[in-house]
């Protein structure tokens, strides 16, 4: 047998081995999506990166374009087979349930809150990106609890609402609520003690805290989001 002869028998064996474009397996919602949500009148343009940590677990964010929203985690993802479900604070708990389309090239479903259901639809756009938060710190005995304050903005005062309270394993929640805008309550991404001193970082709007607790019980310190930063003051609620 001629040599080329031979090549050819064995480039025609190795293609039956090898799929082809057509045949390979598609590609999961791991990537980064960028898309828009549906509501009476207006679209909301949203991304989201979904990708799976070294264990595996499914990881994603959201952010809203143009708005506050910016990388806000994921939670309760699930992924089976061409169903893709994940839920984010918008705040308030927002549902995502979508499919994907037979090429993993988009992502389409209703997204739904309290107020109903509108559709969505996502297009992969690259890879994924996920830029998850850092760690709570482990509530300590001072910080516990539900605080008052309030802010002044655009001539007017604002109550605010801080609850802390300890996860299953002894790390901070917090949830701020802004008593004058109907109680809107707004997640808290990250909580950070360090001896005296507590850290907020809320992405869902964009917004930070700094504070000191005080000898008097008071935690004083400061609000910022986007250019505005605003004293206040919490007090330990009676």
């Amino acid at each position: 047998m001629r040599l080329s002869h031979l090549m050819l028998l064995l480039a025609m064996l190795l293609a039956g081995f090898v799929p082809g474009p057509g045949a390979q397996a598609a590609a999961g919602p791991s990537g980064h999506w960028e898309g828009k949500i549906q509501i009476p009148e207006r679209e909301i343009p949203f991304a989201v990166d979904l990708t799976q940590s070294p264990t595996g677990a499914w990881i994603g964010s959201l952010t809203l374009k143009g708005a506050t929203a910016v990388d806000v985690p994921l939670t309760e993802i699930s992924v089976k087979d061409a169903s893709v479900r994940f839920t984010a604070s918008l705040p308030g708990t927002t549902s995502f349930d979508g499919s994907l389309s037979a090429d993993a090239s988009s992502l389409s479903g209703k997204v739904s809150n309290v107020e109903g259901a509108v559709p969505f639809e996502l297009a992969r756009s690259g890879q994924a990106n996920v830029k998850l938060p850092p760690a709570s710190s482990v509530l300590s005995k001072e910080f516990e609890g539900t605080w008052e304050g309030a802010v002044v903005a655009d001539g007017g005062t604002r109550r605010i609402v801080l609850k802390l309270s300890p996860a299953p394993d002894g790390t901070a929640k917090g949830l701020l609520i802004s008593v004058d805008k109907g109680n809107l309550e707004i997640p808290v991404t990250t909580v950070t003690l360090k001896g005296n001193q507590l850290e907020l970082d809320a992405r869902v709007v964009g917004g930070s805290y700094r504070g000191t607790l005080g000898a008097n019980g008071e935690i004083a310190g400061e609000w910022v989001e986007k250019t505005a930063r605003l004293p206040l003051t919490f007090k330990k609620a009676k």
